[in-house]
């Protein structure tokens, strides 16, 4: 089911538009008949060529490229059980984002479009799970669930690549900060005094929001509350990112991680 005035309009404005056919995943050019590239915008058009060219019948659904310029989509393949409701993978995801959903051509999967960056192109993590900003298209339908306005939330698209793209955590200046994300360092105890906090490690601009993100996983996981982790993540963000973030973005990042149960 095609619903495309619930698209919002601030991706029909972007001149990232493609079109399929039903029985394939081949973007083609919406002005000719002639496949188009995922990577070459001169192969693309307006949303209203394309709407156009579907409405006229020469192709089935419009789609929308990524091309790195804020937008963020993830691709659910399994969104409901076998008793129909929806998936524990997908209710997670969806609720975790809060951002435009909306039902796959299958009707089995969803796209969720939101607004932010990854420090990758995509990927796929063959778990049922992919995530894109650039070089990728969605084939989308307008039949939305439950959110229909795009929203900008860093902190949700670094937890989804923290949970399910565990391979892919960023790697700045030859340093994996121990295994995980980041993690902060436990000094030896001096004259049989233990610090109370422990050593923040420098974290790069690229890194922020992601190495924040996992400290405030493993602070949940301990059983901090949330205003135990809100406090702590402000003091590392204050000892340790350069430059800081926003406080509103540290409390996006304690929102969007104390909302699953421990």
């Amino acid at each position: 089911m095609t619903r495309y005035e619930n698209i919002p309009e601030e991706l029909k404005r972007l001149n990232q538009w493609v079109c399929t056919r039903s029985d394939s995943k081949v973007p083609m050019k919406a002005f000719e008949r002639e496949a188009a590239s995922s990577t070459n915008p001169e192969t693309w058009s307006s949303f209203d060529t394309a709407l156009k060219a579907v409405s006229e019948g020469h192709y089935d659904y419009c789609g929308f490229v990524f091309n790195d310029n804020g937008y963020v989509g993830i691709d659910i393949d399994d969104g409901y059980d076998q008793d129909g409701f929806l998936s524990p993978l997908a209710a997670e995801i969806i609720g975790l984002c809060e951002s435009y959903t909306e039902k796959s051509k299958s009707g089995r999967g969803f796209h969720i479009l939101l607004k932010g960056t990854l420090p990758f192109k995509g990927k796929n993590n063959l778990a049922g799970v992919e995530i894109y900003k650039a070089a990728r298209y969605f084939i989308m339908t307008g039949d939305t669930l439950l959110y229909d306005t795009i929203e900008e939330d860093q902190g949700a698209i670094d937890y989804v690549i923290e949970k399910f793209f565990p391979e892919t955590r960023e790697e700045k200046d030859g340093e994996r900060y121990g295994g995980r994300i980041y993690s902060p360092i436990w000094a030896w105890p001096e004259n049989n005094r233990i610090k109370l906090r422990p050593v923040y490690p420098r974290i790069p601009d690229g890194s922020r929001n992601i190495c924040l993100t996992s400290l405030a996983g493993m602070l949940h996981n301990q059983g901090y509350s949330k205003q135990q982790i809100y406090d702590e993540l402000l003091y590392a963000n204050m000892v340790a990112c350069d430059p800081p973030l926003d406080r509103n973005e540290i409390r996006t990042i304690c929102n969007s991680v104390t909302r699953y149960k421990r």
